[in-house]
């Protein structure tokens, strides 16, 4: 296809990071829904010949023939920012695949199952017209345990993400119309199948649900499903819908590995309203109720308190007056959005580039973790340029779209939205307030014993899990080690006894701080090794660390095999504010190794607490 000779053409020759990097911003420009079949195997042909390591390997796995699936994943995956690696297993093989030394040798983060009802039970699936109500009913129960024995094995068997996709529609059932006037026809049945497969799989940590389902819905069954293919092939999932399915693959790869951006920076004229605010005034900015332009940007904002509810930081960056923007807010009460809303922002007439590095330090965040939402293109032109590290999204000139342009963003993906998560912009202003107090405070002492900060310290629980993989994924600047593991590791870790994984909550005057710390104990012989210790920036520096340590070190005096606790430093690139930690807390250098890395060890003799009296200090009872 042209298209895709083009695009491919675009890319630098050789292989790298620079490569990957450069097609990735090629595929984020290019409207992948004009590319077909061989376009995307096109665009996969240049990711296979790169030699940058997997970000992400996925397993295909089913009773349907899956071969073609991959390319169309591995384009969306890198245009999310991820190089994917793929392993297909044997069509009707997805138990024995689990098994394989292919699939170990593989180590995939990601499986996916597609399971196909009419192969997997032939006769019934055929003959379900003529079979009575209580055999329909027994076969969808003996249809989702196949998947539930499934899930199961590759639990015991793996550690990655597993990715089950539900089972789609037929798009006209045998029965035409009447189907729905029939006991259990096939549109009760299916709906019945999909509905139960979602409660069964909720109680799985690692289970994430594909819905090709909707997915078919929304490009149209008639276009989704390819009939000859599947006689031909055992697959009937047409290009269209590989590609669809393809996106919101990539959608869970980025749940599955924590990826998800963390703030959302928006532009206010013609973006969060229509007109400019300092030529027409807060009441003639077009946003609320009466008109088709004001409902459009009303609805955009509805969408964005949405992102806010997921957990996702909301910024301003414009190039207003302060006072003008102020009084917008003030008067248009029927707004969705509040300024109090916005964690940070950037208001005022600099370039919006050093507009988005002011919301970054705002937050204590990185500028990758910033998208940037413009309708200006020479903006989004320059903050590309200037700033590649955040994602710059440019808005159609119909204000309709913006909504689907938000949706189809890619980058604030999450498997779960956890408490912490609900709570962060509250979190933010907790932080001014604590911001305010130590203005006012005599000196660091004062203000570190007047925020009356309780540290509690306890062993991970399975309920846990998600927010201890959640830090893993995201936790730079306090991150010894810079590791991270994914939810099925630290399963694996909580079930040996050789491990601890330990979880630091942190409280004060001003608010719940919640789950903000963890660690990671091995034993190696007669030392316990400290494998993992992180923290998030926003509980740094008020001793949170040393209250960890102590912990940690009495983690170590309680198994009396054990003679010394060991670390090592292994830099990142955003570590630095980790790199004193051991030798503060009186772990002694070692050698340092050639990759950078500087072991630590204390014996058990000289492992002494260190004071820090302006905490109250709380371990569960399960470890005292």
């Amino acid at each position: 296809m042209d298209n895709a000779t083009d695009l491919a053409a675009k890319i630098p020759a050789g292989s790298g990071l620079s490569a990957f990097v450069a097609l990735r911003d090629e595929l984020r420009a290019t409207d992948l829904s004009t590319l077909d079949g061989p376009g995307y195997r096109a665009i996969n042909r240049r990711l296979r010949a790169l030699k940058e390591p997997a970000g992400v390997r996925i397993a295909f796995l089913g009773n349907v023939t899956l071969d073609l699936l991959p390319p169309f994943a591995a384009a969306h995956c890198a245009r999310a920012g991820w190089l994917a690696r793929s392993h297909v297993g044997g069509i009707g093989q997805e138990m024995q695949a689990l098994m394989s030394p292919a699939l170990e040798d593989f180590q995939p983060d990601v499986i996916l199952l597609v399971l196909s009802p009419r192969l997997l039970r032939p006769d019934a699936m055929a003959g379900f017209s003529a079979l009575p109500d209580e055999a329909r009913r027994a076969l969808r129960d003996d249809l989702l345990d196949h998947v539930e024995q499934w899930v199961a094995l590759a639990e015991e068997r793996t550690r990655a993400t597993l990715v089950v996709a539900n089972f789609p529609m037929p798009a006209v059932p045998a029965l035409g119309v009447a189907d729905t006037a029939a006991g259990y026809g096939e549109t009760e049945f299916h709906l019945e199948l999909n509905l139960e497969l979602l409660r069964r799989m909720r109680p799985h940590r690692r289970v994430q649900l594909l819905d090709i389902d909707r997915i078919a819905s929304s490009i149209g069954r008639a276009r989704a499903f390819d009939e000859r293919l599947f006689h031909l092939a055992k697959m009937d999932w047409s290009a269209a819908l590989m590609a669809a399915a393809g996106e919101v693959l990539a959608r869970h790869v980025v749940a599955a590995k924590g990826a998800a951006r963390k703030c959302l920076a928006l532009d206010l004229d013609n973006t969060l309203w229509g007109g400019v605010v300092g030529e027409e005034g807060p009441g003639g900015v077009l946003v609320g109720q009466g008109d088709g332009t004001s409902e459009a940007f009303l609805a955009f904002q509805q969408r964005i308190r949405a992102l806010k509810q997921r957990g996702i930081l909301l910024a301003l960056c414009s190039k207003n007056n302060p006072a003008d923007v102020e009084e917008a807010f003030a008067m248009r009460t029927e707004m969705p959005l509040r300024l109090e809303d916005f964690s940070a922002t950037a208001i005022g007439w600099g370039p919006k580039h050093e507009g988005l590095r002011s919301i970054a330090e705002q937050l204590n965040i990185g500028v990758d973790s910033l998208v940037f939402i413009d309708d200006n293109p020479a903006e989004i032109a320059l903050i590309r340029e200037l700033l590649p590290e955040v994602e710059a999204v440019q808005l159609p000139e119909d204000p309709s779209r913006f909504t689907a342009v938000l949706d189809g963003l890619v980058s604030f993906e999450k498997a779960v939205v956890l408490a912490e998560d609900a709570g962060k912009a509250e979190q933010y202003v907790q932080a001014a307030a604590r911001n305010r107090f130590s203005a006012s405070a005599g000196d660091f002492q004062e203000y570190l014993t007047g925020l009356q900060t309780v540290v509690t310290l306890r062993p991970a629980t399975a309920a846990d899990l998600p927010r201890v993989a959640q830090l893993c994924a995201k936790t730079n600047q306090f991150n010894v080690s810079g590791r991270r593991y994914a939810l099925g590791e630290l399963e694996a870790m909580m079930a040996s006894p050789a491990h601890d994984i330990g979880c630091v909550r942190v409280a004060d005057r001003f608010g719940d701080l919640g789950l903000v710390g963890l660690f990671i104990l091995a034993e190696r012989g007669a030392a316990l090794h400290a494998d993992t210790v992180l923290m998030s920036c926003r509980a740094m520096g008020r001793g949170v660390e040393t209250a960890m340590m102590n912990g940690i070190k009495a983690r170590m005096m309680a198994r009396p095999g054990m003679r010394a606790l060991t670390a090592e430093f292994i830099p990142t690139a955003k570590n630095h504010p980790a790199a004193a930690y051991f030798a503060e807390q009186g772990l002694a250098a070692r050698e340092t190794q050639e990759d950078g890395t500087i072991p630590f060890a204390v014996s058990r003799e000289e492992a002494q607490p260190l004071p820090c009296p302006w905490l109250t200090v709380v371990e569960d009872v399960a470890w005292m």
